[in-house]
């Protein structure tokens, strides 16, 4: 079976709780994403990945970000299992959600990449995938960018691929 993006479905919440717990994101919470839009990348059946989104969201201006660019689509958390790295599922989820974004009339993705386990890793990902670092750096960075440009590349890359 492809690699798929769907939306999320309370079945699938023990799922995503394990994938963040092996992307070692989890809280030790019980998985409830309330007041999030969550999609899920699904491979030969199984979630291998998440994330978690906001659209509309004016994160930064009062962290006082020098670049804020205004109402945007702010990503919360993604996470992909160990297993499925490198298998598209980041960059598929990563491209739905600019798809919404652009569909919802907003032009700017945003997040800050979580630390911990492999935030380095992360980082490498999201500059890979066209985001890049906006206003001040150190802790709590905004990584961002604008999404005709996150899916001009999107593009550009699938037609090299053909």
């Amino acid at each position: 079976m492809p690699l798929r993006i769907r939306d999320i479905v309370q079945p699938d919440y023990p799922v995503v709780a394990e994938v963040l717990e092996l992307s070692g994101l989890a809280d030790g919470m019980f998985y409830d994403p309330e007041g999030l839009e969550v999609l899920v990348a699904e491979l030969d059946g199984s979630v291998v990945g998440v994330a978690e989104f906001q659209r509309h969201c004016d994160f930064g201006h009062d962290e006082g970000r020098e670049a804020y660019p205004g109402k945007q689509t702010f990503i919360w958390t993604m996470a992909v299992t160990p297993a499925a790295r490198r298998s598209g599922a980041g960059r598929a989820l990563l491209g739905e959600i600019a798809r919404r974004t652009q569909d919802s009339g907003l032009t700017f993705l945003a997040l800050v990449p979580q630390d911990g386990d492999n935030a380095a890793g992360r980082q490498a990902f999201f500059h890979a995938c066209g985001l890049r670092l906006y206003g001040p750096g150190g802790p709590g960075a905004a990584w961002g960018c604008p999404v005709s440009e996150f899916l001009a590349a999107k593009s550009a890359t699938s037609a090299e691929g053909r």
